[in-house]
């Protein structure tokens, strides 16, 4: 299937970027609970890694199945491996603009587009090792649908905040990156800059607000690429875990549409 933007020019030649599969799902699974477990506040609510990975897997084969959802892909053009992957979360009234296939349809040229956010980016092709908040952006529809052995009152406090918060911006509006993960050895190599500028020069292009949550390693990268914050979520670590004697702040941030 097509992609409905143009590979930017930043992108390294040793990669490729596409979009995903259900074959993909294995590997987005290991990048997700790779680049997340590093920092243990990411992960306040989980279980261990088999628990979580029967979590993951089913959730990316729904969202994958989502008409209102977009996955794309870096991988290492010579392994086959994957480097890093997006979820974005498009728009009512949108589908086409963000690569709702039909095939014969040329995609959007945002050539120029991309370079100018690539520019407000600056030079620095760096990667975050953790770019959004570890969660699929939905509320789980009911307890079942928690990740085997986790707290359930942990579970639900952080999908019950990140709900409201989704509501009181008013995000089902914009375009929304609920998820971009990369691979930690591939830290650092432009992969998941390259997956958001063309996104973003689509909405651009259309006029769209862009929407995320971003951890405190993600958020100077996305401060670079135009995105504001406009509000904060604190979770007190002591009190939900007892162990953990921090807060733990995820920043919602939003990002106005650039002029043509």
């Amino acid at each position: 299937m097509a992609l409905p933007f143009p590979v930017p020019d930043t992108l390294a030649p040793a990669f490729t970027l596409s979009r995903c599969t259900e074959a993909d799902i294995e590997s987005m699974c290991a990048a997700y609970y790779d680049s997340f477990v590093e920092d243990p506040r990411n992960t306040f609510w989980w279980p261990g890694r088999p628990a979580m990975f029967a979590w993951m897997r089913g959730r990316m084969v729904r969202k994958l199945g989502d008409r209102d959802t977009r996955h794309f892909k870096v991988a290492d053009a010579a392994s086959g491996d994957l480097v890093s992957f997006a979820r974005w979360d498009i728009p009512e009234g949108h589908g086409r603009t963000f690569g709702e296939l039909v095939e014969e349809k040329q995609p959007l040229d945002v050539t120029q587009a991309v370079t100018a956010v690539a520019g407000e980016a600056g030079g620095d092709d760096g990667d975050v090792p953790v770019t959004s908040a570890p969660v699929d952006a939905a509320k789980p529809s009911a307890a079942a649908d928690l990740p085997e052995g986790a707290d359930p009152v942990l579970c639900n406090h952080f999908f019950d905040m990140l709900h409201a918060m989704a509501e009181k911006q008013d995000a089902k509006a914009m375009l929304g990156l609920s998820l971009l993960c990369t691979s930690p050895k591939y830290y650092r190599r432009g992969a998941a800059k390259a997956l958001m500028m063309p996104m973003l020069a689509l909405a651009d292009a259309h006029g769209l607000k862009t929407y995320l949550e971003a951890t405190s390693a993600g958020r100077p990268v996305y401060e670079k690429l135009g995105f504001r914050e406009v509000d904060e979520l604190v979770f007190d670590l002591k009190k939900l875990t007892g162990t953990m004697d921090e807060l733990y702040k995820i920043t919602i941030m939003v990002r106005e549409p650039r002029p043509a």
